[in-house]
């Protein structure tokens, strides 16, 4: 028993599987998505009754899931999971449309109880489409796609309007899902065709027998197929008579058919005068050839519920359907799929259990020497049709993806794979390129200072766009540059109206190190603190890979000696001087445990940074922890992500370098500079300094050189 249609979106695999075999269990149809962008693929293909979405995910975040769900179809009811998310973030899913929220770790009973009550609501208020037709509007083609939008736009506007369309495309049912969605929902859905309004085809008395058809209550829809079967003194009539009944708020709906031979035509001119309100075309098939195989597949779907021996396509019956015109449109599909299961006794369905008509339009031609592997057939024609266009394009990546239309992203990994992107790269200067990553990742973690369950999405962003961050319930964001800085107790903190990102400076070092110069990040107001460092964001930068962009980034250079605090200071001081690259030498004097520590650091490369200063985790003073609570800040107690130090003693952990503490503040020297937002060439010489006078040089060097 097919109990309702669940579409799962979660990036993380096991989710996907736990839940998809209980559900099945539990009877449900379970589609899978591990993307937004795929998910919304299967919503535009097949809308589900209810949509199980994680919040945190690359690419199109749940929230955004949530709402481009809901602006395709507003019934689909949608439940939201994060285990890393928190009330602001449960309130605006709910005011976005979402039936529930749930956290994670997921109780089974919770996900099924909440499940079945989104699966009640969605079919308490769904149309019900006449038996066997709701496969018409199934696709991702763009133009059923316009279709879709048409249809909900005329839901809501009574005057008369026309659906044109071969025979077999569904003229009657997208009249009645219009009915069913718009204000004439409830009220009586009363189709006519006009052989039944004289005995004699286009005779007169047209008019007079449909008034003894028509219901004597008005109000709802009238659909009225066949008029080009009536004379044209009775379609008038007849036309006249509804239009009449329309005027006092009833829908009129008229069904004009379209010739595969003769094309789309116009309306004839004594109907159009009558019907100028709107039209909706439903394209024949042949004309979103991208949906046959999809249609076929569900149609084949449909025909094993009936139980018997599974069945699959093979290539050449696919390669058959795929090239047929289907006069008679998704009907003539769903026709010739029925029958191939009937036809076939084995496992397979071949070209040969296709009707004659079909199978007598594919013709098997396939060059002897391709390879008789379809991957390795499909990858040797990727890599001669990549070349061929990155040397058209003087081997300008940007320039090839928008010719070939696919994202920068994409064909940069594409290259990588077959091996093309090192001649890529190799016409242009890695150092004064603008780079973002290559995909969108998620990670998972806690607030340093809030204790918060939370989560990160890096995005990529196109040239000239800088590193921004913030949040998955709002387009608002916050520029990580220094007019945004809103404190620095114990990080570095943005603020921008009411966008917050709080913490941002391990992973600003990750970014600076790599040259990351355009990215969104969003967070739940803290960047997860992972282990205390840096070492996180470093390996989910290398696994989503650095692209470089067309535009150039010119670096910042040191023209004189710029200096904060000083010698005498209790707050240390920071001095920047003139130099060929970009370095750090600092000075540490704590009592001990930690004692006099010392480093030079020379910024040559992302792996030096990764193994040298990445990996050194933040620390805090037993003492401090009481001040830290009066500030609001520490409140989530965990400190296993911190290096706690006693008098002579650390509390909590082996070190990773004798000298981890020192490179930890030249850790944060890193990501403070980057609020810049570019390279700089300069000697950094600091000694006792925090974030408080690193803001401060940054304020001063951002004056006086950008």
């Amino acid at each position: 028993m097919d109990k309702g249609h669940i579409l799962i979106v979660d990036d993380e695999e096991g989710i996907l599987t736990s839940l998809e075999d209980i559900l099945e269990d539990e009877g449900y149809r379970v589609a899978k998505a591990h993307t937004g962008e795929d998910a919304m693929d299967l919503v535009r293909s097949e809308p589900p009754d209810v949509v199980l979405v994680d919040v945190w995910m690359p690419g199109i975040d749940g929230v955004k899931t949530l709402q481009a769900v809901k602006e395709h179809n507003a019934e689909t009811e949608v439940i939201v999971m994060s285990g890393h998310g928190n009330i602001d973030t449960a309130v605006a899913a709910t005011k976005l449309g979402a039936f529930d929220f749930i956290e994670k770790p997921l109780s089974m009973e919770t996900v099924l109880r909440v499940v079945g009550q989104a699966v009640r609501s969605r079919r308490l208020r769904a149309p019900k489409p006449p038996a066997g037709e709701e496969f018409v509007l199934i696709g991702s083609d763009e133009k059923i796609a316009e279709v879709r939008i048409q249809i909900e736009e005329a839901a809501a506007d009574l005057r008369p309007m026309v659906i044109s369309g071969e025979p077999g495309s569904g003229k009657r049912y997208v009249a009645r899902v219009i009915h069913d969605r718009g204000v004439t929902r409830g009220e009586p859905f009363t189709p006519l065709h006009c052989r039944a309004l004289s005995a004699e085809n286009g005779g007169a008395g047209a008019a007079e027998n449909l008034a003894r058809l028509l219901p004597e209550r008005r109000g709802g829809t009238i659909f009225l197929d066949g008029l080009a079967e009536l004379a044209a003194g009775a379609r008038i009539g007849v036309l006249e008579t509804l239009l009449e009944r329309a005027r006092r708020r009833e829908r009129l709906i008229v069904a004009i058919d379209e010739s595969p031979q003769e094309g789309a035509g116009s309306l004839p001119a004594e109907i159009a005068k009558y019907l100028l309100a709107r039209k909706v075309r439903i394209p024949p098939l042949r004309e979103r050839r991208g949906d046959i195989l999809a249609l076929a597949k569900r149609f084949l779907a449909e025909a094993m519920q009936n139980g018997g021996v599974e069945k699959e396509f093979e290539m050449d019956a696919l390669a058959a359907l795929f090239q047929f015109d289907w006069p008679g449109n998704v009907a003539e599909l769903k026709s010739a799929v029925n029958r191939a299961v009937v036809s076939t006794l084995g496992k397979t369905i071949e070209a040969e259990h296709l009707p004659d008509s079909i199978r007598g339009t594919y013709t098997q031609e396939i060059d002897p020497r391709s390879p008789a592997d379809f991957k390795t057939a499909r990858r040797d024609w990727e890599r001669r049709f990549f070349s061929y266009h990155l040397v058209r394009n003087n081997w300008d990546v940007e320039a090839t993806a928008r010719e070939v239309n696919i994202p920068p992203a994409t064909l940069a990994r594409k290259l990588r794979s077959y091996r093309l992107a090192s001649l890529a790269a190799s016409r242009k200067s890695r150092a004064d390129r603008q780079r973002t990553i290559g995909r969108s990742l998620v990670i998972y973690g806690r607030g340093l200072h809030s204790g918060v369950k939370t989560g990160l999405i890096l995005e990529p962003l196109p040239p000239d766009s800088g590193i921004r961050f913030g949040s998955l319930t709002t387009s608002d964001t916050v520029a990580a540059r220094p007019e945004f800085v809103e404190n620095t107790n114990h990080a570095t903190n943005l603020r921008d109206g009411t966008v917050v990102a709080r913490t941002i400076e391990h992973l600003m070092s990750a970014l600076h190190a790599y040259g990351i110069s355009n990215i969104l990040v969003k967070i739940g107001e803290e960047v997860p603190n992972m282990d205390g460092s840096a070492a996180e964001f470093c390996r989910l930068i290398e696994d989503s890979g650095v692209e470089e962009q067309e535009a150039a980034v010119a670096p910042l250079v040191v023209d004189k000696v710029y200096e904060v605090g000083g010698e005498d200071d209790p707050d240390g001081f920071i001095r920047v001087e003139p130099s060929a690259g970009f370095s750090i030498s600092y000075d540490l004097d704590y009592p001990e445990p930690i004692g006099r520590q010392s480093l030079n650091y020379v910024h040559e490369s992302a792996e030096g940074f990764g193994k040298d200063i990445a990996p050194a985790r933040t620390f805090s003073f037993i003492w401090e922890l009481e001040n830290l609570e009066r500030m609001g800040l520490g409140e989530g107690g965990r400190w296993g992500n911190v290096i706690l130090v006693d008098h002579g003693r650390i509390v909590n952990t082996e070190l990773r370098f004798p000298d981890e503490f020192v490179r930890h503040k030249i850790l944060d020297i890193v990501g403070d500079f980057y609020l810049l937002g570019r390279p700089l060439r300069g000697k950094v010489t600091a000694a006792r300094s925090g974030h408080r006078l690193n803001v401060a040089m940054v304020r001063l060097l951002s004056e006086a050189l950008l």
